[in-house]
């Protein structure tokens, strides 16, 4: 999904950071992300252009929140986002128990022209307070499950791609 030359915005997340280890050093791409830890891992990665957005930071996420980090979003297009997950309801779309969290995702959303969301299958089916966005906004949905697992059912009548 990545090529050479893209710009791609990484969310927070235990899934994305496991991604941007993954990263292949050799590319040559530029990532925004208001992820710490992801920062950290991809400045180790010698062809990556890393843009840190900053503001006020979440302790529990370690991603940056507020209006600074709104702001940089909003004078960005990047080509993917990888919007990190933590429920996903074929009904109620992705949600997330923090507010502040949820304004961020929709504006990494708002700053993208592809969106993907790396979902482990246990948060499949979850639902939290507030809803960052209806499952159709999502362009790609990956996970570890098989395409024909029962869990997967409920969105195959969707416009997202299941990989």
């Amino acid at each position: 999904m990545i090529k050479e030359g893209q710009v791609i915005l990484l969310s927070g997340g235990t899934t994305n950071l496991e991604l941007a280890k993954r990263l292949p050093s050799k590319f040559k791409l530029t990532c925004f992300t208001p992820s710490l830890p992801i920062a950290v891992q991809l400045l180790t990665k010698s062809n990556i252009e890393v843009i840190f957005i900053g503001g006020r930071m979440s302790k529990d996420s370690q991603i940056a929140i507020g209006g600074s980090a709104i702001n940089m979003l909003s004078e960005i297009k990047v080509d993917i986002c990888f919007l990190g997950t933590n429920s996903l309801h074929p009904v109620e779309g992705l949600t997330e128990f923090d507010w502040e969290i949820v304004q961020m995702k929709k504006a990494m959303i708002h700053s993208s022209r592809k969106v993907v969301s790396p979902c482990i299958s246990e948060k499949i089916g979850s639902l939290q307070r507030f809803k960052i966005c209806d499952v159709e906004e999502i362009d790609v949905l990956i996970t570890e499950l098989e395409p024909w697992d029962v869990k997967l059912d409920a969105f195959k009548n969707m416009n997202i791609q299941l990989l």
